[in-house]
């Protein structure tokens, strides 16, 4: 089962896992912070961003189907990705703000085609086992970059803003060198070369296409909603949770780092754990369980706060973070046509990401002017609401 293809689309996993590892959870709010910035101002730049890639990626997906190419997208992106990360260290706060966004929306763009490449180097048979082993290799991503991280903190100091600075350069050069795999180790299938502007044309025809047929895509834009909603709590504890630690447990970066650790080493197993009980019980049920146990721990945390039980969040949330991500995609491939899946997936961007705009948004508003509690419920009620409409989604 696992052969080069599968392995340079994993080792992009590693790649860009760095991106949310390093600057989305850790040291774009540290620099913002830094130059005085608020939480509300973090989770409206990232929020934003979100909601920015709503409309940019079921365009870009459309086009991926019409032009049958998919590379050439992902390699675009992640340039851009890469370019405004690096220039955040130079900057002030209003433009650290706008690069954040900027960096972010291409890096969920890459994330989308990236994702619907799946469906070419694997079958529906082990969709969910080649799927845990992409996402295993991102927490492996993830323990490597918080490597290159710690060594550069212990030159330049751990909570000074000179190295907090050099890790988006660091970062930019880590995304780079292990996104070569994927972009000289696959190839899109050869096909009769299309204008870019008909891919365009194409595109917006087939996402009205898409639209005016949404009675037969009923089960799937039901699924995408749900997935709006959990995403969006994912994404928000994902994005705060330094924050929450350094704010409320008054914890610094370098106790910050062992705890992330141990999270990134429970997202390995948690992946293929969770990407063999796919193939076996299906995803439907294996999102359900993973999702149910989300709403355990984060209830945990909202009701009794310490360091425990958010070193225990932190190591059972890694495993779910982990299941969550695999299990969707495969989720999505298994109720979707196949013809339609690089724009489907557009459109789960497009949902997630239209959604991403109010759980980041809320939570550092509630945190900014109420109190972290408030804010994590937020991020429970996410997860119930979810869950209970996934319910509802025939597999």
């Amino acid at each position: 089962m696992f052969n080069k293809k599968i392995f340079a689309w994993s080792m992009y996993d590693l790649a860009n896992t760095s991106f949310y590892t390093l600057i989305v959870t850790v040291f774009f709010p540290v620099i913002v912070k830094q130059l005085g910035g608020t939480e509300f101002q973090i989770g409206l730049a990232m929020g934003i961003a979100s909601f920015a890639s709503a409309f940019l990626v079921p365009l870009i997906g459309g086009m991926s189907d019409a032009l049958k190419i998919k590379k050439p997208f992902i390699i675009l992106f992640t340039i851009l990705t890469i370019i405004f990360t690096v220039i955040i260290a130079y900057c002030s706060l209003a433009l650290v703000l706008i690069f954040g966004l900027l960096a972010t929306l291409f890096y969920h763009a890459s994330l989308d085609i990236y994702d619907s490449m799946l469906a070419d180097i694997s079958n529906k048979n082990n969709y969910g086992k080649v799927s845990g082993i992409g996402t295993a290799f991102g927490y492996v991503g993830a323990l490597l970059c918080l490597l290159m991280a710690s060594f550069i903190l212990n030159q330049f100091g751990w909570e000074s803003e000179l190295g907090a600075k050099m890790i988006f350069p660091a970062t930019g050069v880590f995304f780079f060198v292990f996104s070569l795999p994927l972009f000289f180790m696959i190839q899109d299938a050869k096909v009769r070369a299309r204008a870019i502007s008909w891919g365009i044309k194409k595109s917006f025809l087939e996402i009205k296409r898409t639209l005016t047929e949404v009675k037969k895509y009923r089960n799937v834009l039901l699924f995408l909603l749900s997935s709006l909603i959990y995403v969006d709590g994912l994404s928000t504890a994902i994005i705060f949770l330094y924050l929450y630690g350094k704010e409320v447990l008054d914890i610094g970066v370098k106790e910050f780092f062992p705890v992330y650790g141990l999270m990134a080493g429970s997202a390995i197993a948690g992946s293929l754990l969770f990407g063999f009980i796919s193939d076996r019980l299906g995803p439907k049920k294996s999102l359900i369980s993973a999702l149910a146990l989300w709403i355990g721990i984060i209830a945990m945390l909202v009701l009794k706060s310490n360091y425990l039980t958010y070193m225990a969040t932190g190591i059972a949330g890694g495993a779910l973070l982990g299941a969550v991500w695999t299990v969707t995609r495969p989720m999505l491939i298994k109720i979707a046509p196949k013809s339609k899946l690089a724009e489907l997936f557009g459109f789960q961007g497009l949902t997630e990401k239209l959604g991403g705009l109010f759980g980041p948004v809320i939570f550092g508003a509630l945190a900014t002017w109420l109190n972290y509690t408030a804010a994590l419920v937020s991020i429970l009620i996410f997860f119930i609401a979810g869950l209970a409409m996934l319910l509802y989604v025939k597999e």
